[in-house]
């Protein structure tokens, strides 16, 4: 049985509280840590939170490359998630539907739930507009391609004075 993305959602916002949280992170600065930095932390904290299930770098269908094949992030059971990072010094191109457009492949090509989780520590965050853009699906070549439906889930920061963490949620459906 496939992990449910309420569970991933609860998870990763957990996570990404404590990140900002100054009592949490204290001398580390984990918000100003990119995504190749936090990878293993995210997975250690998964394998805590969901036990033995979680299969890291799993191979995936990736149309349009060479090989044909990519890596996921993270494999729970079932549930495909694909994780990226915007400290806050990087530019908004970082999480933006351009820069992800290999995730999104491999989380369309995913057979059974996938997400996309987003980590946005900048003060500037997405505006609805720009996470919209995400529904406009890539092409994934030539051929008859199964497509499945993927879901998004932004976490991003308002306000200095305390850091609030937020979420924006989208099923983008095919």
């Amino acid at each position: 049985m496939a992990i449910t993305i309420l569970e991933v959602d609860e998870a990763f916002q957990l996570l990404f509280e404590s990140f900002i949280k100054k009592k949490f992170s204290k001398s580390l600065y984990l918000d100003y840590w990119g995504e190749k930095d936090l990878l293993p932390l995210v997975r250690t904290y998964l394998l805590g939170y969901f036990g033995q299930s979680i299969v890291p770098e799993a191979e995936s269908e990736l149309p349009g490359t060479l090989s044909g094949y990519g890596r996921i992030d993270f494999l729970i059971k079932k549930t495909a998630i694909e994780f990226a990072v915007r400290t806050p010094e990087c530019g908004k191109s970082k999480i933006t539907k351009n820069t992800n457009e290999t995730e999104i492949k491999k989380l369309m090509k995913h057979d059974g739930p996938s997400v996309l989780v987003l980590f946005d520590f900048s003060e500037y965050p997405l505006s609805q507009e720009e996470i919209n853009k995400y529904r406009t699906l890539p092409s994934l070549g030539r051929g008859n391609h199964f497509k499945s439906p993927f879901n998004l889930l932004y976490y991003y920061i308002k306000g200095k004075r305390p850091k609030r963490a937020y979420r924006e949620k989208l099923n983008i459906r095919i």
